[in-house]
């Protein structure tokens, strides 16, 4: 329960009413979010890499109040297949996860931001060399830091990481006849970072940018490589900005 318990008092701050004689200033931003992502994924008794180029997409909310900020972020499955064939056919990979981070501004101009949220993760791979699938859920607290810098005319830039320390699940693996046959308990890490470009006109705000992100576990019982999956890829975002 200890990696929950920042997050439990920053809800708390957030919670705090604003003074009687002022009303909170809220926002509602949502977002859509493509990409274009280049990644390599290596899984358990699988070394032979699988390495794709495949479109993404997210979908986005973000509540503002006052300095603080609660932002979702889901993204639908993504999946890439490697090159070669092995004896059950081609080796893949696939995943989807959600996001959630309250944020804090720490500064009046409202430039720089930290926080914490929590983190869910789908990961199925399947390994086309003896036919075994591989699933998993993952979970792990965030720490989250970002910024938007203001440029003239309406422009800005956005800077957003989020260190995961602690990423943990079980690895289930099925033999070719969907039978299960093995339990690997994983934990790990992710590391995930963007850099973006962006303007406003009137309520709607487009962004031009670029995402990477580094993940890997490995069995807490032998030490063994569990999943290692790193990519990246350029992003455009759109958020329609309401309430204000």
């Amino acid at each position: 329960m200890r990696p929950f318990l920042p997050l439990v008092v920053v809800f708390a701050l957030a919670a705090v009413p604003a003074s009687a004689d002022t009303q909170p200033e809220t926002q509602t931003d949502i977002g859509i979010f493509t990409a274009l992502v280049a990644g390599t994924h290596v899984g358990s008794d699988n070394p032979q890499p699988v390495t794709g180029l495949v479109p993404g997409a997210a979908l986005e909310l973000t509540q503002h109040v006052d300095r603080f900020r609660l932002h979702l972020e889901g993204i639908p499955t993504v999946a890439a297949s490697g090159t070669g064939k092995g004896a059950f056919g081609t080796s893949s990979a696939s995943l989807d996860l959600l996001n959630t981070t309250i944020m804090a501004d720490v500064d009046s101009q409202h430039r720089l931001r930290v926080g914490l949220g929590y983190q869910l993760i789908n990961l199925t791979n399947k390994n086309g060399n003896n036919g075994d699938r591989n699933d998993v859920r993952i979970a792990s607290p965030i720490y989250a830091a970002g910024a938007t810098l203001p440029l003239p005319k309406d422009h800005f830039v956005d800077l957003n990481l989020m260190v995961d320390p602690n990423l943990r699940g079980t690895l289930l693996v099925f033999n070719y006849m969907g039978v299960a046959h093995t339990n690997k308990p994983e934990q790990g890490a992710e590391v995930d970072y963007s850099a973006a470009y962006g303007w406003r006109h009137q309520n709607i705000e487009y962004l031009i940018g670029a995402r990477a992100l580094s993940y890997h576990t490995r069995n807490t019982s032998l030490g063994e490589l569990v999943d290692r999956n790193v990519g990246g890829g350029v992003t455009f975002e759109v958020r329609f900005l309401t309430g204000r």
